[in-house]
């Protein structure tokens, strides 16, 4: 049930009629007069206790609403709650009693529905507000109807309470949708089918639905890279005049089709009036439910600049393999020469080192004398660094590798044996 402001006199019409309403009050005000729906002697002592209210035909119907239903008297307390405050609540026998600005947890809404009841016992006024509700252990966004009640002497206000949590969830993320889609860097558009298609449906058939989907909304983004100047100008437009339907757009639907409208992504490209070339990127997202494509939304963005930046990029890379390849090309050539150089500098020293090798071996096999040696003119004796006169023989000897063996020369042998030589003279 609606708990509306109409509410109220529409179920209370279920009784005695109009009359219930206070006729006697001034004019504007809107009060329910109880007096019709107690019997007399529930109500001939001219006091009533609400405790007693489920038995009297008005409290049996404000059982019988499926939206949570509050009495509240003068003091601002809570005097009677129905079944559905009971399931909303969970805590029903807490709230009888309670003042009913203690249900709203921030303190300046409760001094607010404080003042408002406060006029609603003085004007007799129909009031709706909303707010947050704490109600047991949990807390709710709730619209709350008050109205005006009287029985007998004593007045009260009924309170209708409509929980709005799930819409107003449901709102808040609709609009922080609505919010990030308007300033998101990217044109986002929906689009409706004009019947919901079966994805068993032919790709024929599925294409040609998605060609004549109809714009539904989206940011000025999207209106701008269409070249409109808002989104309204362009409600209504197919999806094939905002999108590409070339051969090859068609074949990407085709191949969004076969996959069941997941995200997909591609590229495509526009020539200006001018000759540019103006690179686009799509992305499509399919709203799917229950087997059936209801719709969907289309991203566009305009990537010029970036294929731009990618294809310098490309150039300096191409650029940097070039020269990397002529580096190494170079590198590849020195190092060649520094191998020959140290394959030579190797030969020359193997031959050196084999001429050292030789020289070597000559030192060790060559003694030699020299300077000027001190020889007697008479006996012919060497003196040596000591200062010892040696025979020439023996100081050959200890200084060079050459040793001596003896013989007598011819004239010699001819003064020593005359007799035996004569060769001599």
């Amino acid at each position: 049930m609606n708990a509306s402001e109409d509410s109220i006199p529409a179920g209370a019409k279920q009784a005695p009629g109009p009359e219930l309403l206070d006729s006697s009050s001034t004019l504007g005000t809107q009060t329910i007069d109880l007096d019709k729906l107690f019997t007399k002697d529930l109500s001939a002592s001219g006091s009533f206790d609400f405790g007693n209210l489920k038995d009297a035909s008005f409290g049996k119907l404000l059982e019988s609403l499926p939206t949570p239903a509050l009495l509240i008297d003068s003091s601002l307390s809570i005097v009677f709650a129905n079944e559905a405050s009971a399931r909303m609540c969970q805590q029903p026998s807490k709230m009888l009693g309670v003042y009913f600005g203690d249900l709203f947890p921030i303190l300046s809404e409760s001094e607010r529905i404080a003042a408002l009841l406060m006029a609603i016992f003085r004007d007799r006024k129909t009031q709706t507000v909303e707010g947050l509700m704490r109600l047991g252990a949990g807390t709710f966004w709730c619209r709350i109807h008050f109205r005006s009640v009287r029985l007998h002497r004593s007045r009260s206000v009924l309170a209708l309470v409509e929980d709005l949590t799930v819409e107003k969830r449901r709102l808040a993320l609709n609009e922080r949708y609505q919010q990030l889609v308007k300033v998101f860097p990217i044109g986002i558009a929906e689009f409706a089918v004009g019947d919901p298609v079966s994805l068993d449906t032919s790709a024929t058939e599925t294409l040609q639905a998605l060609a004549t989907a109809r714009l539904l909304g989206g940011n000025q983004e999207f209106a701008r890279l269409c070249g409109r100047p808002d989104i309204d100008s362009l409600k209504g437009r197919r999806f094939a005049d905002a999108f590409p339907f070339t051969r090859q757009g068609a074949e990407e639907y085709r191949s969004w089709i076969a996959r069941r409208f997941p995200v997909h992504t591609f590229e495509t490209s526009q020539s200006g009036p001018d000759g540019s070339v103006r690179y686009f990127e799509h992305t499509l997202v399919g709203n799917v439910k229950s087997g059936y494509l209801f719709g969907l939304w289309g991203m566009k963005q305009d990537i010029s600049d970036r294929k731009a930046v990618e294809r310098a990029l490309r150039l300096a890379r191409d650029k940097l393999e070039e020269r990397v390849k002529e580096r190494t090309g170079e590198l590849v050539r020195t190092n060649q020469q520094l191998r020959e150089q140290i394959q030579e500098r190797e030969k020359a020293e193997e031959k050196l080192a084999a001429l050292v090798v030789e020289l070597q071996d000559a030192l060790s096999k060559v003694k030699t004398l020299s300077g000027l040696l001190p020889i007697c003119a008479a006996c012919k004796k060497i003196r040596d660094d000591k200062g010892y006169w040696t025979q020439v023989d023996v100081y050959v000897r200890e200084h060079s590798e050459a040793d001596f063996t003896h013989s007598i020369c011819p004239e010699c042998a001819a003064k020593l044996y005359p007799g035996l030589y004569e060769g001599g003279s």
